[in-house]
């Protein structure tokens, strides 16, 4: 049986990285996403606020959206995005600490890898899904050989990706991938196109299906 969190990422395709936008346009960013149709969203606790944003995203788009945790470090950290709300968690890396308190909150956790000996250990310790980061400096064709011994890799991908390399990557064998300013160029917030955003988002979408 599918798990849940496999299921939410192959279901979203692409995850938006929301890392420390100014606040004034923050929600209007997130809109935007949701608007185009990227509706997993991952705001990053080394935000300002990151755990009151989780909150304050969760109680706006909480009935069109899946709101988790990025960049998770630390067991303080994911605690207070728990409290927050976050649905999920990701981190940058491998902590089988971190994966074993997000279990016993009932909360899916995506920790970062990149080696085989990674890729192995977090399985091991219980991860449905990995995050191969940074994905773009490896290639898709990464994505394709770890497949070989790992037949059965629940993997997104982030660090990179753009709309130049995003479906070479899901070709490869990730079921999803996550991406932040590319997303959301700094030029179009700047000017607040938030249009611009929308209809990125959405031809992502159509992309990668």
């Amino acid at each position: 049986m599918k798990s849940e969190i496999v299921a939410w990422l192959q279901a979203a395709r692409v995850v938006a990285v929301v890392r420390r936008l100014p606040e004034d346009v923050f929600h209007d960013v997130i809109g935007a996403l949701i608007e185009g149709g990227v509706t997993t969203i991952e705001v990053t606790m080394d935000s300002a606020g990151g755990s009151r944003l989780i909150a304050q995203t969760r109680e706006r788009y909480g009935d069109r959206a899946r709101i988790g945790a990025g960049t998770v470090l630390t067991e303080q950290q994911l605690l207070d995005a728990h409290a927050s709300g976050a649905e999920f968690f990701v981190s940058p890396h491998f902590d089988p600490a971190l994966l074993s308190l997000a279990e016993s909150l009932a909360k899916p956790m995506v920790p970062g890898v990149l080696s085989p000996t990674e890729v192995h250990a977090a399985r091991q310790a219980g991860a449905e899904a990995v995050k191969i980061f940074p994905a773009a400096a490896m290639g898709p064709g990464y994505v394709r050989d770890l497949r070989g011994p790992f037949g059965d890799l629940q993997a997104m991908v982030t660090g990179g990706i753009d709309e130049t390399n995003a479906r070479q990557f899901i070709e490869a064998g990730a079921i999803a991938v996550g991406m932040g300013s590319s997303l959301f160029p700094k030029a179009e917030i700047a000017v607040r196109d938030f249009i611009s955003i929308a209809r990125r988002a959405e031809r992502l979408r159509t992309l990668l299906g």
